[in-house]
């Protein structure tokens, strides 16, 4: 396990941004059908953030402009950040499966499908409950991920 400084605020950013869009996003789609548009738009921003960390576009945000301002101050914790990324994986996903259902033309497969993601985001943004993160434990736990221990020192 890589236990490194970890700022959580980048995480609180981006559940908001993922709740904010889909609930825009459906919300406007009762009306204009092709904002539909937001859930391969919200795929791709998780699907990025797990390929490159460093330039999510949820970071960026908050680093460049949220922080600064103080509008959001840091929570630096020490934890292994790879159980979020798996989160955010899964999330995206999700997020891909609902966008290709409204594609098909599915579109109320398409928004449970974002719902979930959007009911999921809440429980960690507002609770500290990630339930990827339960599941990347109950998969390193049953060995399907490997675990990466530090040696021990004595």
């Amino acid at each position: 396990m890589k236990v490194i400084p970890f700022d959580r605020s980048v995480l609180k950013v981006n559940q908001v941004i993922l709740m904010a869009g889909i609930v825009a996003g459906y919300g406007v789609s009762l009306v204009v059908r092709p904002v539909v548009v937001v859930l391969p738009l919200l795929a791709a921003m998780m699907l990025a953030a797990v390929a490159s960390p460093a330039a999510n576009l949820p970071r960026q945000l908050y680093l460049r402009f949220l922080k600064p301002r103080g509008w959001v101050r840091p929570r630096i914790v020490q934890e292994d950040p790879a159980p979020h990324r798996f989160a955010q994986l899964v999330g995206g996903i999700f997020l891909v499966a609902a966008s290709v259902n409204a594609l098909l033309g599915l579109l109320a497969l398409a928004w449970v499908l974002g719902w979930i993601v959007a009911a999921l985001a809440f429980l960690n943004f507002a609770f500290d409950i990630c339930v990827g993160c339960i599941m990347y434990a109950q998969l390193v736990r049953i060995g399907l991920f490997p675990l990466r221990r530090r040696p021990e020192t004595t």
